[in-house]
């Protein structure tokens, strides 16, 4: 009798800063109880480039030798392996701190036939306020970055090009997925009151909302308080709703993630359907090989060059794509708008000065040093280069 192996699922993992978005700057390890389950189950994995691929011992059938249960949830941890992912990449995430990410199955976001792990881009809505760098999307699945920020008394269409870029069609990681991680002694905000009824929900898995009662707690306070603590412990890893009173929160309990410098959380369910698109096995029991995506948006920051000398009466770039100001005799030119972060470097910018002559092309500014610069009012992400002439 042959041993054969045939893949569940592989998550694919692309960031528009690299040229062919193939991003290897992330690992996926599965998290403790994960590594035990898949031992049960005769399932490896390992990340290869941008890719981390799951594969599961099959009979001479096709169907793996230990059905996977479908109660079973496989949570991986993503760590970041390159120190500038941060710099390039249009994320919030903030290393050592308590808001990671969250990607799983069954946010069910799928543009085309590509599946993504992370929640849908939420479309253009003028009544809500845009930070620079937020992502929106039009009513055809274009995304746009916010350039410039605008609200609900300051209202800028997406087709206005000086408050938005196009990023193209594509689902990319946004704000919705980002996730509150804790250990067991969490503190829930809520409304001022002495009295407190507190429920934690898990998953109901038959409609994939947060509403199976795990748990309630109940607090009384001899003077009014606007926050609560809430015990964790006990429960299994994962994500939960706290209600306290009327105030609700999602929040990711583990106690071993919380105290590690991981980007996020992969989950991955197996209670979907077989005739869903994220589930993992068809009707007879066979691995249907899904490739799951996570795409990140690279991000755009304000480039700025210094001189060494005021020589320099110019920097350009000779495609007239962006453009540079500078005041007179200055030594700092500073990009009109935020620039795309890419790994392929921009060959159309160039220097000009009256003793120096034509000097093409110049090196772009590097991402290994991101900075901020305030810029007609506006707060950007910025990076710089030194230039010695």
């Amino acid at each position: 009798m042959s041993i054969n192996y045939e893949i569940v699922f592989t998550v694919e993992m692309l960031n528009d800063y690299f040229f062919g978005h193939q991003c290897a700057a992330l690992d996926i390890v599965a998290a403790d109880d994960t590594i035990n389950v898949l031992k049960g189950q005769q399932i490896l994995c390992k990340t290869i480039g941008n890719k981390f691929i799951t594969i599961n011992k099959i009979d001479d059938t096709g169907k793996p030798y230990v059905a996977l249960g479908k109660s079973t949830i496989l949570r991986f941890y993503i760590v970041i392996k390159d120190t500038n992912f941060i710099n390039y990449t249009n994320i919030n995430y903030q290393p050592a701190t308590a808001g990671k990410y969250y990607f799983t199955n069954i946010n069910q976001t799928k543009l085309g036939t590509v599946l993504y792990l992370h929640q849908a881009i939420d479309k253009y809505d003028n009544s809500q306020t845009y930070s620079i760098g937020n992502l929106a999307a039009d009513n055809t699945n274009n995304v746009f970055e916010a350039i410039k920020a605008s609200n609900s008394g300051n209202k800028h269409a997406l087709t206005e090009t000086a408050y938005w870029l196009p990023k193209g069609k594509a689902q990319f990681v946004n704000n919705r997925d980002e996730l509150l991680f804790t250990g067991s002694n969490y503190t829930a905000v809520a409304a001022s009151a002495t009295d407190f009824t507190i429920n934690i929900y898990g998953l109901k898995t038959s409609n994939n909302t947060y509403s199976v009662l795990v748990r309630t707690i109940t607090q009384h306070y001899e003077s009014a308080q606007t926050s609560v603590p809430v015990d964790l412990s006990g429960l299994p890893f994962g994500k939960y709703k706290v209600s306290a009173n009327t105030s609700d929160s999602f929040v990711y309990y583990d106690e071993i993630a919380v105290k590690q410098n991981i980007l996020g959380v992969i989950e991955v369910f197996n209670h979907l359907p077989a005739g869903n698109n994220f589930s993992l096995f068809d009707a007879s029991g066979i691995a249907k090989q899904s490739k799951f995506t996570l795409r990140f948006a690279n991000r755009s920051a304000v480039w700025r060059y210094f001189t060494r000398t005021t020589d320099v009466d110019v920097i350009k770039d000779t495609a007239s794509v962006y453009t540079f100001n500078s005041v007179a005799a200055s030594k700092v030119f500073t990009s009109a708008v935020p620039i795309p972060l890419k790994e392929r470097p921009i060959t159309t910018i160039s220097a000009h000065g009256t003793k120096l002559g034509n000097v093409a092309p110049l090196a772009n500014p590097e991402v290994n040093r991101v900075n901020h610069v305030m810029q007609n009012g506006e707060l950007y992400y910025c990076i710089e280069k030194h230039l010695n002439f």
